[in-house]
């Protein structure tokens, strides 16, 4: 049964290249918390059984450089309070002007991020009890760089990386960035990043 509570089980290797990395979508989803209508994970903790948007709002998608793309959660904390904070670290190429708006807007609010792999379930970071929050942006025009350098952690521990099946993540406000990810194309034309 699906959304049967966890239980002590092993843990088999799933196959000879489990820790391979694996390749990621051409953009990351990024979301505002407060636009979020329902967020519920399964009986296990970890895997979305619902997640659904406020009429009208939608998730982005930004470009970042694919193998700059990292999601990852790291344990922190004391004894009987210890948990999860989420990280998502990330390259934007260029210092266009949308760049710079999306994050002059958007430095102080409570984030969420979708990482969509090629291949399964995506990762979904934050949550909306414990948001994203970009903690470092560095901006580089030099003669090796030009882009921005993103981090964005959660401030307390709490639960793992949620997974979230591609059939639960809402379209984006563009329908290019729809089609490149493979979500429903009934996304509007909005600008995207």
């Amino acid at each position: 049964m699906a959304n049967t509570p966890y239980s002590f089980v092993s843990v088999k290797k799933k196959s000879d290249n489990a820790g391979r990395p694996t390749g990621k979508a051409a953009y990351i989803l990024l979301f505002n918390w407060d636009d979020v209508k329902t967020y519920v994970r399964d009986a296990k903790g970890v895997k979305m059984a619902e997640f659904a948007f406020q009429t009208g709002k939608k998730p982005i998608g930004i470009y970042r450089t694919p193998s700059t793309e990292n999601v990852f959660n790291t344990s922190t904390g004391e004894e009987d309070g210890r948990g999860y904070i989420h990280n998502v670290d990330f390259d934007v190429p260029g210092t266009d002007l949308e760049v710079d708006e999306f994050f002059e807007n958007n430095i102080n609010k409570r984030l969420g991020a979708i990482s969509l792999p090629c291949n399964g379930d995506a990762r979904i970071a934050g949550t909306p009890d414990n948001p994203l929050f970009i903690t470092q942006d560095n901006t580089e025009d030099s003669s090796k760089k030009h882009g921005h350098t993103v981090q964005m952690k959660s401030s307390l521990p709490g639960a793992i990386l949620g997974y979230i099946s591609k059939l639960l993540i809402p379209v984006t406000d563009n329908v290019d960035v729809n089609a490149i990810l493979g979500l429903p194309a009934s996304g509007s034309t909005g600008g995207g990043i």
